[in-house]
């Protein structure tokens, strides 16, 4: 952490990341039954899905307190071939 803070000072930032393959970044519920697979998050309160990896990824952003776009591809989150465009690189 502390070489990444030297490299890309001002743009590193150190987030928690308990709960965040559990919470739904769409309505901020923490349910364990929510990851359905390794893949699938959904949410059993707005019934919001995507791709767990996707949903936490979010989570992680949200909680960083940058806006967030979501990058998945068709329903669940399906990955698409593209990189992720952020001036900021986040640390777990």
């Amino acid at each position: 952490m502390t070489r990444l803070g030297q490299k890309a000072p001002e743009r590193v930032v150190k987030v928690d990341s308990r709960f965040t393959s559990q919470r739904c970044s769409a309505c901020g519920v923490v349910d364990r039954e929510a990851r359905e697979s390794q893949a699938v998050f959904r949410c059993r309160s707005c019934g919001f899905a995507c791709n767990a990896d996707v949903n936490a990824a979010l989570n992680i952003r949200i909680a960083a307190g940058h806006a967030v776009t979501a990058r998945g591809g068709p329903p669940l989150g399906e990955p698409t071939n593209r990189e992720p465009q952020s001036d900021y690189l986040l640390v777990r």
